[in-house]
């Protein structure tokens, strides 16, 4: 929730959140992001000393100046925008002339054009709500109309042309098998490149590495697993469950499983590394006692035991993955989700490819249903379509192997009407 500088919820923010984001089943991360937009909302507020609540009550609402005065606040980084002021001070002098020079001036920083359209879709959405929760007592269909305009010239102003950018990202964030491999080897136990001298920590960042590249599993996901969510028996799996709002778990976000609970197989070699991992390692931490979290801290200090941190996880094992190689730049925890979703691609392909070359009777091809089926159950996902991203590069190479396999018939149609058949004279 945000609240005020006496510490109270503020109320309109506290109320879209509630119904229409938590009530809709939204993501703790996405609720936590759509509130940081409105944080940013506010504060354009109060730089242009306007009172929003108010003049919605009055029939007032944005336009058109005022949208373009918030698409470029919105643009700004919080961050770095130490003042955010308004006009001048009241009673300064009046001149007779206001002399203009050139001179130079440090641009503001800004942000990403992708957080941008967010910032601006999370206003477009709040303001439509708050202008429609505080004049619904006037029951008037015109006010309802310019509510709805209002709201549409938002979304108007948000910056165009991401959709080719998004679709480029996606395929960056699968990272081309070698490079996966060669992560991997480094960050193995025992190798001398491996940037962790620590014996115990290597052991720990290996079975990191592994549940992300063999199970496909998200960030929260890992950070959320406990000690009786893996079975090492004969086909050992681990359980991916919901476990918010845990009173166990010390950290102040605490991470989780987004979507649905599932068991997971686990590679044989994986699975040893994290009973040994329990066993060995672990088990003489006194701090990790007293908590079921799986991966724990191993830097002395205040954290010592404590269940690993997001933070942790990417500004202390991922950086200094990167800083081996600068190839590794690409790869993040969720990289390892789309690696994980294209090579299951490749090994179904590879799977209906034998079974046709083979004719085997008792085998069976995987049908595209199926495989969407199979892509849900092991991302968590309530949809088929959900998983589309993921398969984002797997259909790329596909369609660039089916496309070269048609311009490799044409050379060859076209050296064969050279070659042969009569004289045309």
């Amino acid at each position: 929730m945000l609240h005020d500088e006496q510490g109270v919820p503020l109320f309109y923010p506290t109320l879209f959140a509630t119904s229409q984001l938590r009530n809709a089943g939204a993501a703790v991360n996405t609720i936590r992001n759509k509130l940081a937009d409105l944080v940013v909302l506010l504060r354009w507020e109060q730089a242009n000393r306007r009172q929003l609540i108010a003049e919605f009550r009055e029939g007032h609402f944005l336009t058109v100046a005022d949208i373009v005065s918030l698409r470029d606040f919105a643009k700004l980084d919080m961050r770095e925008l130490i003042s955010v002021g308004g006009g001048g001070e009241e009673g300064s002098a009046v001149v007779d002339f206001l002399e203009a020079r050139i001179s130079s001036s440090q641009a503001l920083a800004s942000i990403g054009g992708q957080q941008h359209f967010n910032r601006i879709s999370t206003f477009a959405d709040y303001l439509e709500f708050l202008a429609s929760v505080v004049t619904q007592h006037q029951n008037s269909s015109r006010i309802a109309q310019e509510i709805v305009q209002m709201a549409r010239t938002i979304r108007k102003h948000r910056p165009r042309g991401l959709a080719k950018q998004r679709n480029d990202d996606s395929d960056l964030r699968s990272p081309p098998f070698e490079l996966v491999e060669r992560f991997m080897a480094i960050g193995a136990e025992g190798d001398p490149r491996n940037p962790f001298r620590n014996p115990e920590v290597q052991l720990r960042n290996a079975i990191i590495f592994g549940l992300l590249r063999h199970t496909g599993m998200r960030r929260g996901e890992l950070l959320s697993l406990r000690l009786n969510q893996f079975d090492f028996g004969h086909e050992p799996h681990v359980w991916v469950r919901r476990n918010q709002d845990d009173k166990h778990d010390p950290r102040p976000y605490q991470p989780v499983a987004k979507t649905k609970e599932r068991p997971l197989p686990l590679p044989e070699t994986l699975a040893n590394q994290i009973d040994r991992y329990m066993l060995n390692v672990r088990a003489r931490i006194s701090p990790a006692r007293r908590h079921p979290y799986l991966l724990v801290s191993h830097r002395k200090g205040s954290t010592w035991g404590k269940p690993l941190s997001a933070s942790a996880l990417s500004s202390q094992i991922f950086s200094r993955m990167r800083a081996v190689d600068s190839a590794f730049e690409t790869i993040h925890p969720h990289a390892f989700r789309h690696h994980f979703n294209y090579e299951l691609s490749a090994s179904i392909d590879k799977h209906n490819a034998k079974v046709r070359s083979a004719g085997d009777a008792e085998a069976s091809p995987i049908s595209e249903a199926k495989e969407l089926d199979v892509r849900a159950f092991l991302n968590g996902h309530r949809s088929r379509d959900s998983g589309a991203t993921y398969n984002r590069r797997h259909i790329r190479e596909a369609s660039d192997k089916a496309a070269r396999q048609v311009q490799a018939g044409h050379a060859t149609r076209s050296e064969n009407s050279k070659g042969g058949g009569d004289d045309p004279r």
